[in-house]
């Protein structure tokens, strides 16, 4: 069993506040915190020595190969590669990925070839694949999900032929935590003479792994998941790939020799490794290694697991709040628990949490494809690691259970309006949540229009929100407005007041109103006659960039309207093509 506190001793970000409140840091699957011993390590390279490295014949140079080539062997270690030589040093699992897809596959797919990847791949698992099918002709096939959360395998035994090539599989799914069977995958794709590559971003930092017993050809992970800094990422290659690839960057580090009319290349891995890699992070990661091997790996998941069955437990008990995904064991890490809550757009709910120092992820997790297979447009995201505690998971689940009394249907209260407060009466936060709150649960403009009407479309891909803008007018006013759609709380209400605040106005007042609403935001001043209302209890938003865009949906939406080559008063009411 871990020794929590005295492990989270070791993370400095920890003993900070955020709001007023100790930082609960739930986000770990995005990125995990850094122990003092990586920091140190990031900060004695550049104090004492700081040289490029496998070039320079001074001392200098020598140690930092030394220890650069000496994280290389940590790694190949920690993940049980056969040697140091089968470890080339990326970015990121992303860049990791992109690589076997340039260099091993630009190299071994035609036309007609086919890869398989799964319904729950992070886009770094699916982009790549995209681009490589366009460049060579091939096709990318999904292995489905069941209801549970788990791959459906009997589907992968249907897709896998003699045309198959390659199979991408996330050893971990970073929404759903479930534990794909990666080892039963490996043998079936390679009797049907498919190549293997393991996303193992979210499996490497959490739980023990070992490329040669799961039979993965290529396995990719981030440093910054596994306590390492950011900008350096691990792809582990079978030796025997090696043979199968071409080099994806040339330049300096990867050559053998260089005259004006041809080259020739290193051995790998340094035939990967093109240009000054990030030395400092490489060492740093190393030391990463050296932390969690000391705490070891198997502590590390039964922490996940028990931390994960304790939040599973609890958080089931909030009000309207639905689990994604199955619970922790065999099956799952228990390092992530992800859910919806009725009521409560995920936005909505990571802002209030972040208001009790509690960090969380909200959107769709870079799983686009998920979020469809689920039908859903966002979740929220809580991830644990080896430094969450129990009291921690109980911090997250009250904060819920205020959010969910919060979004709780009640009935319609009037809100103020009028003009605009002076600049020295800055809408508080419960004006803010009072206003927001109404407008979102009594929407106005959702009344149907009669007769034909211009329609504009709005969506924000970051979180799935969307509205629907449908104008009548007559003579240059706006005479009829419908605004519809879903999404957050911001998104919702800032529509609702646009239905508000522009039927009856004249285009030229609704363009000088929008110009207004997009100076607010953007900090800038607002004309003195230019009467807001209640529209200045959003201005605290402009504080949150991601929350802008919601805020501004419904009114860039209007904007492209406005400043469409056909605009709303040359319709006069007739659909927009």
């Amino acid at each position: 069993m871990l020794d929590v506190e005295r492990i989270r001793a070791d993370f400095p970000i920890l003993s900070r506040s955020m709001n007023g409140h100790p930082l609960v840091y739930l986000d770990s699957a995005a990125t995990s915190q850094k122990p003092r011993a990586v920091i140190d390590a990031l900060v004695r390279y550049y104090e004492t020595i700081n040289a490029n490295v496998h070039r320079g014949v001074y001392r200098l140079a020598e140690e930092a190969t030394r220890e650069y080539e000496a994280a290389r062997t940590k790694v190949a270690a920690f993940v049980g590669a056969p040697s140091p030589m089968g470890v080339v040093f990326v970015r990121n699992a992303t860049e990791g990925i992109n690589l076997v897809a340039r260099a091993w596959g630009d190299r071994n797919l035609r036309e007609g070839d086919e890869i398989i990847v799964t319904a729950m791949e992070h886009h770094s698992n699916l982009v790549p694949w995209h681009l490589l099918a366009r460049r060579t002709g091939a096709r990318v096939r999904a292995v489905g999900i069941t209801e549970d959360g788990r791959l459906d395998l009997a589907g992968l035994d249907v897709l896998l032929n003699e045309r198959t090539r390659l199979v991408a599989v996330s050893h971990v799914s970073n929404v759903l935590g479930t534990i794909n069977p990666v080892a039963e995958i490996a043998r079936r794709a390679h009797a049907a003479g498919a190549a293997v590559l393991v996303d193992g971003a979210q499996s490497v930092p959490h739980m023990p792994v070992d490329v040669a017993a799961l039979g993965a050809d290529f396995l990719a992970f981030s440093g910054h998941k596994m306590l390492g800094p950011t900008g350096v990422g691990v792809l582990v290659v079978r030796p025997d790939r090696y043979e199968e690839m071409d080099p994806f960057l040339g330049g300096g580090e990867m050559i053998r020799e260089v005259t004006l009319t041809s080259s020739t290349y290193a051995d790998p891995p340094w035939r990967f490794e093109a240009g000054t890699p990030n030395i400092a992070g490489v060492i740093a990661l190393g030391a990463a290694v050296d932390y969690l091997r000391a705490v070891g790996m198997d502590a590390v998941a039964d922490h996940d697991r028990t931390l994960g069955a304790v939040a599973r437990r609890r958080l089931s008990e909030v009000h309207g709040l639905r689990l994604l995904g199955p619970s922790p064991g065999p099956d799952a890490t228990g390092g992530i628990a992800t859910f919806t809550m009725g009521g409560a757009h995920p936005h909505d709910i990571a802002q209030a949490l972040d208001g009790r120092g509690i960090a969380v992820r909200a959107g769709h997790h870079c799983c686009q494809p998920l979020m469809a297979r689920l039908g859903l447009a966002a979740t929220t995201r809580a991830s644990f690691y080896l430094y969450n505690t129990a009291s921690e998971v109980e911090a997250l689940a009250s904060a819920l259970d205020e959010v969910a009394r919060t979004y709780a249907p009640r009935p319609a209260v009037p809100v103020a309006s009028g003009p605009a407060p002076a600049a020295a009466e800055v809408p508080d936060d419960d004006l803010f949540r009072e206003v927001v709150l109404d407008h979102y649960m009594h929407p106005s403009g959702r009344e149907a229009l009669p007769g034909p009407a211009v329609e504009w479309h709005g969506r924000n891909p970051l979180c799935g929100d969307e509205v629907t803008l449908r104008l009548t007018t007559e003579e240059g006013r706006i005479s009829g407005l419908q605004v519809v759609g879903h999404g957050c709380s911001i998104s919702v209400a800032s529509g609702s007041m646009l239905a508000e605040r522009l039927k009856g106005r004249t285009l030229e007042e609704a363009r000088r109103l929008l110009r207004g609403v997009k100076a607010m935001f953007h900090g800038d001043p607002l004309p003195d006659d230019l009467d807001m209302g209640d529209l200045t209890a959003l201005q605290g938003v402009r504080d949150l960039p991601v929350r802008v865009k919601c805020a501004l949906l419904a009114w860039t939406t209007l904007e492209e309207a406005l400043d469409a080559p056909s605009s709303p008063e040359d319709h006069h009411g007739h659909s927009h093509p």
